[in-house]
C-alpha cells in the first residue's frame, strides 16, 4: 500500500515513491509509447500522485506522454500533482523572466493543464557560470529580476502553485541559494554510492560533495524530492543502455559491484534496496526513480516494504565509502 509524506511547507501530501520523467522521456533507455502509457496508468492505480517531468526529458516527450496519459485517466487526473522545470541557456540570462514564461507556457500545452503544482529551476548552481553544464550563479538566481523573481512572478500569475530548484552544483553555492532564497522545494541527489547530502564524505574522498542539503532543507522547511536514487541506472542491475566509458554512470556501475553483500542470502535486489535507502531519510518526501516500464515501477513500489539496512550492512557500506567504492574520481564531473 502506498504511503505518503508532507512536502515541506507546501502542505502537499505526496506519495513516498513518485514517478520521475526521465524514463518516460526515454532518457534512461528505450521503451514504447504503449509501455509508457501503461506505466503511468499503473502508477496511478498504485497510489502514486507525484509526477516530475522536464522539457529536456526527450525534448518534451516526457511532458507530452504524461499529459496524454493523465488526460485519459478519468478521475485520477485531478489527483495527480505535476512538477516540471525550466533550464536556462546562456542566452536566456539576459531575459530570464521571458525564458521562464515561454518554457512554462510550452510545458502546460504539452501537459494539457492550465497550471502545474511545482515549477523548478533545472540549472546547476556554482560560484561561476559554466562551472558545470548550464550552471548559473547564486546571483543569477537571487538577484533583482533574476530566476527567483521570474518563478515568483509565474506563481503570482497562477501558472504554478509552488517553486523550487534542483540542488546540484557546488555545495556552497547551492546552500547559499537555499538559505537566501524563498524556495518551496529542492531536488536532492542522494543514493547508496553518494550519501553526502546527509553527511560529510570521508576525508580524502574524491566523490562529489552534495553539501548535507537534507539537514539544511529540513531546518528551513523546504520540501525535499530525492533524485538519482539509482545513480542513472547503475544501482538497477546490469546497465540496459550504452553509456560513455568515462561517464559517472559507467563509473558508478563499476562501484556498484562492491555492494553485492547487500543482496546476499536471498535479499531483495539492489534496485529495491536503493529505493528503500533513500526513504530512510525522514527529510525526503518523495523519491522519484525515472522508470520507463511497468516492471521498474513495480520494483520501486515494492521497495517501500523492505526493512532498513542492518548495523552490519551499514558498517560494510561505510568501509566501501571510505575507499570511494574502489574507484576514485580523476576529476569532478557533471552530475
Amino acid at each position: 500500500m502506498m504511503r505518503y509524506r508532507r512536502l515541506g511547507r507546501t502542505g502537499l501530501v505526496v506519495s513516498e515513491v513518485g514517478l520521475g520523467g526521465g524514463g518516460i522521456g526515454r532518457v534512461w533507455g528505450e521503451t514504447t509509447e504503449e509501455e509508457i502509457a501503461e506505466t503511468i496508468a499503473l502508477a496511478l492505480r498504485e497510489g502514486i500522485n507525484f509526477f516530475d517531468v522536464a522539457p529536456s526529458y526527450g525534448d518534451g516527450q516526457a511532458e507530452e506522454n504524461l499529459g496524454r496519459a493523465l488526460a485519459a485517466s478519468g478521475d485520477y487526473r485531478d489527483r495527480a500533482l505535476v512538477a516540471t522545470k525550466v533550464s536556462l541557456a546562456e542566452g536566456d540570462l539576459d531575459d530570464i523572466a521571458g525564458a521562464a514564461e515561454r518554457s512554462l507556457t510550452r510545458s502546460l500545452e504539452l501537459l494539457r493543464r492550465d497550471h502545474v503544482d511545482l515549477f523548478q529551476l533545472h540549472n546547476g548552481i556554482a560560484a561561476e557560470r559554466g562551472r558545470f553544464r548550464r550552471s548559473v550563479t547564486p546571483q543569477d538566481v537571487l538577484g533583482a529580476g533574476r530566476a527567483l523573481a521570474a518563478l515568483e512572478r509565474l506563481r503570482e500569475a497562477g501558472l504554478t502553485r509552488f517553486i523550487g530548484i534542483t540542488g546540484l552544483g557546488e555545495a556552497s553555492a547551492v546552500r547559499q541559494t537555499l538559505s537566501e532564497g524563498d524556495f518551496d522545494t529542492v531536488q536532492v541527489y542522494y543514493n547508496l554510492l553518494n550519501p553526502s547530502a546527509a553527511r560529510p564524505l570521508p576525508s580524502g574522498s574524491t566523490l562529489h560533495d552534495h553539501g548535507q542539503l537534507l539537514e539544511l532543507a529540513e531546518r528551513l522547511g523546504i520540501g525535499v524530492i530525492g533524485i538519482r536514487s539509482h545513480a542513472g541506472g547503475a544501482l538497477s542491475g546490469p546497465l540496459d543502455r550504452e553509456v560513455a566509458g568515462d561517464s559517472l554512470v559507467a563509473l558508478d556501475a563499476q562501484r556498484s559491484e562492491r555492494l553485492a553483500f547487500l543482496t546476499e542470502d536471498g535479499a531483495a535486489p539492489l534496485s529495491q534496496i536503493a529505493t528503500r535507502y533513500v526513504l530512510e531519510q525522514r527529510a525526503v518526501a518523495s523519491v522519484i526513480p525515472g522508470v520507463k516500464n511497468r516492471a521498474e515501477l513495480a520494483d520501486a513500489v515494492a521497495a517501500m516494504e523492505l526493512p532498513p539496512l542492518s548495523v552490519e550492512q551499514r558498517a560494510r557500506l561505510e568501509g566501501e565509502l571510505e575507499r570511494d567504492f574502489g574507484l576514485r574520481e580523476a576529476q569532478e564531473r557533471l552530475l
